[in-house]
């Protein structure tokens, strides 16, 4: 069985991917290679499943219609993670949470397995 990967979409930060690497994990973000930039959605998750990678992306209204096309023509991708960004805002706190999140759902062993979607969770804060 191969390691899990990540593929980051156009709408999330290389310094997720970049933070996530540093971590150990085998992250890839659209936004640093210049072949995947401005690559269509179904594209992208056709290249995501060729590549065994889970694609995270912030695009949640196009991926869940593309991915529920995928299942009616009996397709099926690699894994798919939605993040909301009315659940992680959209500030200085943005990119931390999401790669803590992502973190540790790898330490977790669970990223979602081909074929489903889930959305990514704001860990509980500590205090």
């Amino acid at each position: 069985m191969i390691d899990p990967r990540l593929l980051l979409d156009e709408m999330l930060s290389g310094t997720i991917a970049d933070q996530l690497r540093r971590r150990g994990y085998d992250v890839v973000a659209v936004v640093d290679d210049v072949s995947l930039v401005s690559t269509s959605d179904q594209d992208l998750l056709a290249h995501a499943t060729d590549q065994q990678r889970v694609l995270v992306t912030a695009n949640i209204a196009d991926f869940t219609a593309i991915a529920s096309d995928w299942r009616t023509g009996g397709r099926v991708h690699h894994g798919i993670i939605y993040v909301a960004y009315r659940t992680f805002g959209q500030d200085r706190s943005f990119i931390g949470a999401v790669v803590d999140v992502l973190g540790a759902l790898y330490r977790a062993s669970a990223l979602p397995p081909p074929g489903t979607e889930t959305f990514l969770r704001r860990a509980p804060v500590r205090t």
